[in-house]
């Protein structure tokens, strides 16, 4: 029979290189705890561990152990509360980054912190990951243009980003804009401005990869929408890749010229999901690395299951609770998270989309005995304008409308109006006992809690 030892540290050495980056947030827990009766033994430091790694790696292990002993090996995961990963792993996560022997690169819009390498993949993102890689590989040739969309905080800017830097790697000739819509429209008419405009189009028409993000921004910009259509068309007919995120599908942009609408869907549109839950506990504990935060796995465990909302709330929540742990000086427990992540945690009701405008519009109208027709309407009678500052701020806290569909919601209030309730309410809440006693018993009857 082969040594065992032998066979998992040469295991080892392959799995680290073959196994994607979210089955190897478990894999790099295992250590290798002895033989007993030709079986190998390999221990995690508790059953939460165990039972992930077994179920996101178990089978490529065994299969990988099997190849290298040309015979069938019996493999049992433990758990055990002291066992730590191997040495060669703890050099190879905490190893610098290799300094660049070539020259500083002239793609400075670029932010180097993101990478395919660190962008945990899960089912939720898989099609969009997979899809980056090829484009980042064959720029202008696969997949051109493309459109990545979703929510906010789901990984669009980290995959637009991962391809741009990822082509300045390997094609370090090729010249590269990463830009917001935002940016490309103040730069746009920071141009017109300063009688610079053909400059500006020198710049954008003659890129081998334009990276935007947040192509909604364009939305009732029409002039701006003009010069990115001819910009699109002219990178389009010389083959030069386009990416482009949105927050949502670019057939529900309203704002946006049909023309151009088209020329955003004639290549690859994909999606991205809130992650899975298996996947969050990936990104956690890659965070966590990353950070060198102290989070008991139990908390982590009960972040992952309770914050289903983006990337951005669950790095948020990790941030809150390492910092209360830093300045208070306690480990962090169970009922610790869940009093400092009561801001984080959404209720179920919330999640599942059962509270809309109308319905808070209705109950806010209830509890000051007036009606709908009066909080969406004109009235300047005070107790009406506390309700529908109290409808407008639960709104943008319960939903997840944007303050302009809020506006449209309230008969067409503006941007700003929706803004000053906001911000009205919020303000009040810190000093009148009166108002804060409303908005909770409110938003108690909507959500349940």
């Amino acid at each position: 029979m082969a040594n065992l030892e032998s066979v998992w540290k040469e295991a080892e050495e392959r799995l680290e290189q073959s196994l994607p980056s979210a089955k190897r947030q478990w894999f790099d827990r295992i250590s290798y705890c002895g033989e007993n009766d030709g079986k190998l033994i390999l221990s995690l430091p508790s059953e939460f561990f165990r039972d992930n790694a077994e179920k996101s790696c178990g089978d490529e292990i065994r299969n990988t152990i099997e190849a290298i002993a040309e015979e069938s090996i019996e493999v049992a995961f433990i758990v055990d509360s002291n066992a730590k990963p191997a040495a060669r792993k703890k050099a190879a996560s905490a190893k610098p980054q290799k300094a660049p022997e070539a020259p500083a690169s002239k793609n400075t819009t670029l932010n180097k912190a993101y990478s395919f390498d660190n962008f945990i993949a899960g089912d939720n993102s898989s099609f969009a990951f997979n899809a980056a890689k090829v484009i980042a590989q064959n720029p202008g040739i696969s997949y051109n243009p493309c459109l990545i969309y979703g929510g906010v905080g789901l990984g669009k800017t980290h995959l637009l980003q991962s391809i741009g830097n990822y082509i300045d790697e390997h094609n370090p000739k090729m010249k590269i804009i990463y830009v917001t819509a935002e940016s490309f429209t103040n730069e746009f008419i920071n141009s017109l401005s300063a009688n610079q405009a053909s400059a500006f189009k020198a710049k954008y028409r003659n890129v081998d990869v334009l990276l935007i993000d947040d192509i909604h921004f364009l939305q009732k910009k029409d002039q701006t929408q003009e010069e990115l259509f001819h910009t699109f068309n002219e990178l389009y007919d010389n083959h030069k890749q386009i990416v482009l995120t949105c927050d949502r599908p670019i057939t529900e942009l309203s704002d946006i010229t049909d023309r151009l609408k088209t020329r955003f869907r004639k290549g690859l549109n994909v999606d991205l999901q809130p992650p899975a839950y298996e996947t969050r506990v990936a990104i956690a504990m890659q965070k966590c690395r990353e950070r060198n935060y102290s989070i008991d796995s139990k908390v982590l465990e009960y972040i992952c299951q309770n914050i289903d909302t983006n990337i951005r709330d669950l790095e948020g929540a990790l941030t809150t609770l390492s910092s209360f742990a830093s300045l208070v000086g306690k480990p962090i427990t169970i009922e610790i998270a869940r009093e400092q992540l009561k801001n984080f945690i959404v209720s179920p009701a919330i999640r599942n989309n059962d509270i809309t405008i109308d319905s808070i519009i209705r109950k806010t109208a209830d509890y000051f005995n007036v009606t709908d027709y009066d909080i969406k309407g004109k009235s300047r009678n005070k107790n009406i304008i506390l309700a529908r500052h109290i409808s407008i701020y639960l709104a943008s806290k319960l939903t997840s409308y944007s303050l302009s569909e809020i506006g449209k919601s309230m008969n067409g209030k503006d941007h700003t109006t929706i803004m000053h309730s906001v911000d009205r309410i919020k303000s009040l809440l810190e000093t009148d006992e009166s108002i804060k006693t409303a908005v909770s018993a409110i938003e108690s009857d909507l959500t349940g809690f």
